[in-house]
């Protein structure tokens, strides 16, 4: 059972999670008609990305960044990461901004599911083979219009460092594109893995900790290779490379917080 003092620590930031979002929300709308359409996409990404920043703020998310963030992406950019809590998808919002291919039950999500639709999120539901077809065609057309779009190939939330192979659509969506491709590890403190409870439950128990220390080791972007053959088994092992690292600094306590090399 909680103490009281978690109990209230969840509810001040659950309550606090909810007037933030809803606020910015407001803020966004307002900013995007002040600036007009040519500019609505970028001051929405903006926004954002400072959204995800004062979220993980909020929930006492310490977060080591390990490796050179790449700079603003110039044309179409595939994030590929490993899979293991709703955290993953606000620390990449804000290191890299674009949308998320995302589980499809996200969109009913308090809160978080209005936010997803207003960010352009990709939903795919993975037992519907249709639901796959269109995410696919809606993640290529992303890329066509040199978006930046954050994949987790693993398919959903698991638990461990291990990282399963990876489902193909992201890189069948990306074929015959200019994409740059950037792999990112993750590491979490024990226990912060989604699994088998509720959204709602899953929140509040996050939030009942003073603080949740995870580590995000950022790979080297570069361009993706013509041929997708042996791309899905060398990301995933280069991605297992790079949550090793953030477990391994994680451990050792210490890493750069402001996405310089260490």
């Amino acid at each position: 059972m909680p103490t009281s003092v978690e109990t209230a620590r969840s509810v001040t930031r659950g309550l606090g999670m909810g007037a933030l979002t809803l606020g910015m929300l407001g803020i966004v709308t307002l900013h995007q008609r002040l600036a007009g359409p040519e500019l609505q996409r970028q001051v929405f990404q903006r926004w954002m990305q400072h959204w995800a920043d004062l979220l993980l703020r909020l929930f006492g998310v310490d977060c080591a960044v390990l490796g050179t963030l790449p700079p603003s992406a110039a044309g179409a950019r595939l994030v590929v990461a490993n899979h293991r809590s709703p955290i993953d998808i606000l620390l990449l919002l804000k290191l890299f901004g674009g949308v998320v291919l995302s589980r499809g039950d996200l969109a009913r999500w308090p809160l978080l599911g209005l936010a997803a639709r207003r960010a352009e999120t990709i939903f795919v539901d993975r037992d519907d083979a249709m639901s796959g077809v269109l995410a696919v065609r809606a993640l290529r057309n992303r890329l066509a219009n040199d978006n930046t779009v954050i994949v987790f190939p693993e398919g959903t939330t698991l638990a461990g460092d291990e990282v399963r192979p990876f489902q193909q659509g992201a890189f069948a969506a990306a074929r015959g594109l200019s994409v740059e491709i950037v792999p990112v590890g993750i590491a979490y403190q024990a226990g912060s893995e989604f699994l088998d409870e509720s959204f709602m439950a899953h929140v509040a128990r996050m939030a009942q900790r003073p603080m949740t220390r995870v580590a995000c080791a950022v790979g080297d972007a570069r361009p993706m290779p013509g041929s997708r053959k042996g791309l899905s088994d060398g990301l995933r092992n280069e991605v297992q490379q790079l949550v090793n690292r953030a477990r391994s600094a994680l451990h050792a306590g210490h890493a750069s917080h402001d996405g310089r090399s260490t």
